[in-house]
């Protein structure tokens, strides 16, 4: 049984109401989906930030995971490089030059292949990630810290950066909207956001059910559709700048978007 006083109990992310909420047949015990009326899916009780720090951080749930294949970490490696190949095609496409916000950074390995003339700063809610990113984004000239995104954003100041990395983060934080909204006073009048979520409507979570990828209980605690995406970003005022069909491919786990504040 888990202490009530290591859990937040939230709204629903995208409205803000709690009302008429159909709980899903996907969970880990005691964590649970629920979908509410105006379709936005979501863990409506999530574990507090202290305890995303260290006991549900990502590297160590995911050395906690069985030994896998030798086939299994082949694909992984291919697409983790496909990855960074995206992230850094879209990257060089719509940022200047300058500083870059990664939210969600994790170790700032994704840094690694990235030109020099993007100077990194990031945010992660592990301690030990945001350590090591930290010690790489120094030597670049730029810095990671540990906290919640919507308690450390506005120490950046406004117009601060050319470009901010949203990948694999969203699904992960507990006020997506109020991050997305309090992003835009960090940015330039011409930067652009990159982001990448798992795909909810994927045919390929219809069919693997529980065992789908994208769920991972109970950090994931947001799940997208393509037009659940495009409602929040919507509403927290930016534009769309790229997402078409070949971002969002029902045969894919995983969506892409390029937004930018509205003027």
């Amino acid at each position: 049984m888990v202490n009530n006083s290591k859990i937040k109990k939230r709204f629903c992310p995208l409205c803000s109401k709690s009302l008429n909420n159909n709980t899903l047949r996907y969970e880990s015990k005691p964590w649970k989906l629920v979908k509410c009326e105006c379709s936005f899916v979501y863990m409506p009780e999530v574990p507090i930030y202290e305890r995303m720090k260290k006991e549900f951080s990502w590297e160590r749930n995911f050395s906690d995971e069985e030994v896998i294949s030798t086939k299994k970490r082949v694909r992984r490696y291919i697409k983790g490089f496909l990855k960074r190949d995206k992230l850094k095609s879209l990257l060089y496409r719509f940022c200047n030059e300058g500083e870059i916000l990664d939210i969600g950074c994790g170790s700032g390995a994704k840094f690694n292949n990235i030109s020099n003339k993007y100077i990194p700063y990031g945010i992660d809610i592990s301690e030990e990630s945001a350590r090591e990113a930290n010690e790489v984004f120094k030597k670049r000239g730029g810095e990671a810290v540990c906290a919640p995104s919507t308690e450390v954003l506005d120490r950046f100041g406004e117009n601060k950066f050319s470009g901010a990395i949203l990948r694999a983060y969203l699904e992960h934080e507990h006020d997506p909207f109020e991050v997305l909204k309090n992003l835009k006073y960090t940015l330039k009048n011409d930067a652009f956001a990159i982001i990448k979520v798992p795909n909810y409507g994927s045919i390929n979570r219809k069919i693997r059910g529980n065992k789908w990828c994208g769920f991972r209980f109970p950090d994931h605690v947001n799940q997208f559709t393509p037009k659940t995406l495009l409602t929040m970003v919507s509403n927290a005022n930016y534009e769309v700048v790229k997402f078409n069909f070949f971002d969002y491919l029902p045969t894919s786990d995983n969506m892409w978007m390029v937004i930018k504040p509205k003027s």
